[in-house]
């Protein structure tokens, strides 16, 4: 797959810049800078506590966008940028899902560095890391979006579209969300691509599909039935719904008085094989997929389709590795690493024990091992530090899946 990227620098912008007396967000950005420096002062050390329960009500309502299956928590990513980064530095992640350590490092005024290769992971970063700086900014780029789709969707063609795709939608709404897709893929809207395909499919009226599972795309046409159901059966306006979904996106954005001088950089390429310069990065801070735990494409097809991705399963072959080849491609993954980072910086990788076929692969110390042998002590093993993951808080409950999390940190040398 080629390569995509984007970015955005600021020339003359100083990061964490405070308007001082004289200016009339004077009290607001102080507000924000002490905000920010009393919560580093916290932060000395990892400790579960700084992340354990629910960050669902305190956590920027951007980190919730689209759904994303087993993404890391937003209270432990924003408690390692803040234990592991300054202002200012390059915080990159080369595995990063649904943009969370993205958009937590760009909170706090790092600069903001990220890579997937899946398009549905690329879109939901750069969607995080471009939201615009106000709520009306938002809604008069919906708007706009919304004139165009009431004006074409009528005449919209869906009879190219494969049939599992129809099933999940009335014909009307089908053309409406076909447009809008178009719209913002050639705008390169990824904002309110983000906050679309988070209301593609559920059971709830809020959403676009006929009753859905959230995670993964399954019809649930035998709970609801629609002799018994017709109005989940009816059709749904984009309209509506997308601009609810955008107010709710900006309930509580925690966005700083000075976003728009945020400074980031995302692209869509193999972590094998970064395009990044060596020793240019401050921080890596990131959750590499573990032998092969979720089914990053399978879970995300109707998603993935409406990007432009109609082959999921060679998606899914390049994004899940099995046992036989995930060792010697983490093994490049971690020279690369170790080549864009700093001397003396760390690389905190966020893993998982994967339990299944009644063997345990403990990822943590494979990958541990691993990037002391990869690069020739070029990395040194800090520590592993443990965070068990309670049954409540897992999404998925299969024979392939992680008790508890790992957090293992390296140094470069």
């Amino acid at each position: 797959m080629a390569s995509r990227e984007t970015g955005r620098s600021h020339q003359g912008a100083t990061m964490g810049n405070v308007n001082w007396p004289g200016s009339r967000k004077t009290r607001v950005a102080e507000a924000r800078q002490l905000y920010l420096f009393d919560e580093a002062d916290l932060v000395k050390e990892l400790d579960a506590r700084l992340w354990h329960g629910s960050f669902a009500s305190r956590e920027s309502t951007l980190q919730q966008l689209a759904p994303y299956v087993g993404k890391m928590k937003t209270g432990m990513a924003r408690a390692l940028v803040l234990l592991y980064s300054e202002r200012g530095d390059v915080v990159l992640d080369p595995f990063s899902g649904s943009g969370v350590v993205p958009l937590e490092a760009a909170l706090l005024g790092r600069r903001a560095w990220a890579n997937d290769l899946s398009p549905y992971a690329y879109v939901l970063t750069r969607g995080k890391l471009e939201a615009p700086g106000s709520l009306q900014t938002a809604l008069e780029q919906t708007e706009n979006l919304l004139a165009i789709v009431e004006r074409e969707a009528p005449r919209e063609d869906i009879s190219s579209v494969p049939e599992w795709v129809r099933n999940f939608f009335h014909p009307d709404t089908l053309r409406e969300v076909l447009v809008a897709f178009r719209v913002l893929r050639e705008r390169e809207n990824y904002f309110l691509m983000a906050c679309l395909l988070g209301i593609l499919h559920h059971v709830r009226p809020g959403f676009l599909s006929y009753p859905a599972s959230h995670l993964v795309p399954y019809l649930r046409r035998k709970k609801y039935p629609p002799e018994r159901y017709p109005e989940m059966y009816a059709y749904r306006d984009l309209r509506s719904r997308l601009i609810a979904k955008v107010k709710r996106a900006y309930r509580r954005h925690l966005l700083p008085v000075d976003w728009e001088n945020r400074e980031y950089r995302v692209w869509q390429t193999n972590a094998m094989n970064l395009p990044v310069e060596s020793e240019t990065v401050d921080t890596i801070i990131s959750s590499p997929p573990y032998f092969g735990a979720l089914d990053y494409a399978r879970d995300n097809r109707l998603r993935l389709w409406f990007l432009g991705c109609e082959d999921w399963r060679s998606l899914d072959a390049s994004l899940t590795a099995s046992d036989k080849v995930y060792i010697p491609q983490m093994r490049v993954c971690l020279q690369e690493m170790h080549r864009v980072l700093k001397p003396g910086r760390y690389c905190v990788l966020v893993l998982g024990d994967v339990e299944r076929d009644g063997k345990t692969r403990r990822t943590a110390e494979i990958l541990a091992d691993l990037a002391l042998e990869a690069t020739n002590g070029g990395f040194e093993v800090v520590t592993i530090y443990d965070d068990r993951i309670p049954d409540e808080r897992r999404s998925r409950r299969y024979t392939k899946t992680t008790k508890f999390e790992r957090i293992l940190v390296l140094r470069r040398q």
